[in-house]
Parts: C-alpha cells; sequence; structure tokens
C-alpha cells in the first residue's frame, strides 16, 4: 500500500561537504577571518548557517555576522550548489519507491530555494511530491517544529519514513510517530543517531535500498515516464 515517506538532503541523499567547505572558505578570506578546520565545518551540516558562522571568531558582532550569512550565500549560489555529489544508487531507490505510487519528500534544514536546486541538477525534482526547507535567512529550525507545521497542515501522517542522517531527524520522526531510519554514511556519528530515537541503523545505500525492499513491498503502480522520470 502506497505511504509516506521522507527524506533529509544533506548527508542522506547528497553529500554537500565539498560545496559547504569552499563557500566558508570563500568567506574567511574575503573577510580576513581564520578559517575553521574542515572537521569543524563537517559538523556544521545539518545545521543553520547563521549559527554556524557564528562560531567564528570575529563575527560577534551582528551586522558583520549577516554580513558573512549574505557573502556566504552568494558564494553557495555561484559555486557550492554544482559542488555536490549525489550518493551513488539514490536515484534508482527513489525511482522505484515513487513507481510504488508513495507520497516522498524532501525536508532539509538547507534554504528551499537551495533544496530545489540542488534537486533539479540531479534530475531529482520530478521524483518529490514536495521539497521543504528553512528561509534564506533565518534561525535555524529543529525539525521537529518543521513537522509539527507540516503535520498541522497535512501533509505528513503518523506511520511514515523518515530517513535521516542527524539525530536531530530521528527526534522529529519519533515525536509525531513516524518511523525514524538513521543512515551513517553521512554526517551523524552511529551514537548520535541512536539517542535520537533510531529505529535501524543503515550504513550505505544498497543497505537502506535492501531494508525498503524487504519492509515497504508492493508492486509498481506507475511506470517509469509518467511517474517518476
Amino acid at each position: 500500500m502506497p505511504g509516506l515517506i521522507l527524506f533529509d538532503l544533506d548527508g542522506t541523499l547528497v553529500d554537500p561537504l565539498l560545496g559547504i567547505s569552499n563557500c566558508v572558505r570563500r568567506v574567511c578570506r574575503e573577510m580576513e577571518l581564520v578559517c575553521p578546520e574542515q572537521a569543524v565545518i563537517r559538523d556544521w551540516i545539518g545545521f543553520g548557517m547563521r549559527e554556524s558562522l557564528a562560531m567564528i571568531p570575529g563575527l560577534e558582532d551582528p551586522k558583520r555576522l549577516e554580513e558573512a550569512l549574505n557573502r556566504y550565500w552568494d558564494a553557495y549560489r555561484e559555486d557550492g550548489v554544482f559542488e555536490h555529489e549525489l550518493y551513488p544508487g539514490v536515484t534508482n531507490l527513489l525511482h522505484r519507491l515513487k513507481r510504488q505510487g508513495h507520497r516522498i519528500y524532501i525536508v532539509s534544514a538547507k534554504p528551499g530555494i537551495f533544496a530545489r536546486r540542488i534537486a533539479y541538477q540531479f534530475d531529482l525534482n520530478l521524483i518529490f511530491d514536495d521539497i521543504f526547507g528553512a528561509e534564506l535567512n533565518g534561525a535555524w529550525q529543529p525539525k521537529v517544529e518543521v513537522f509539527d507545521r507540516l503535520r498541522a497542515q497535512g501533509t505528513i501522517w503518523p506511520g511514515g519514513i523518515m530517513v535521516g542522517d542527524r539525530g536531530d531527524d530521528m527526534r522529529a520522526a519519533k515525536a509525531h510517530g513516524i518511523h525514524a531510519l538513521g543512515v551513517t554514511y553521512g554526517y551523524g556519528s552511529r551514537e548520535e543517531l541512536r539517542e535520537g530515537g533510531a529505529e535501524v541503523l543503515l550504513d550505505s545505500i544498497a543497505d537502506l535500498d535492501a531494508w525498503f525492499e524487504k519492509h515497504v513491498t508492493g508492486g509498481e503502480i506507475y511506470d517509469a515516464f509518467s511517474r517518476a522520470e
């Protein structure tokens, strides 16, 4: 029976580290700031960029932080969105789920304008029924609050599936009676995912694909061209 399937974007469907890192380095170079180590930038993935940039010494002043954020999004728009890598196997998995008739959404901490742009450049935009993201310069919002809004408008409902790489994804799913699948190939640790409430931990796209084939059964009710491509 067709159901509801939600996917995080960064660290779940695409690897954004190169694009994010290069944009942060560009901001720091332009504003003469000391750039954080790669490991620090890595830990920012899945959270708000305003809050992340605020950790850089020299950006304590709100006006200077706003300038850094604007420079970051300019760099991201020009180059960063093109420096993402789609995890191998994602396209086939999504196409099959779509042909089975499921409602499929992206729910991302990334600004919606860029989440949609990335889906488009990887030819994924027609697979998803909708793509939800943050406001461009807004404060970071925990996904449980995003899920609150989506639940109130009838977009999501209990009993669906959430796939993500952060504890924040898992907590949002559990708070709304949605099954929480944690993927360990992204940016959250196994411990973070378990603490967030992950019911299952999957180490690769192949493992995720196999889980869906086993637990989300049903024939393909649409052909590839009318539904998924």
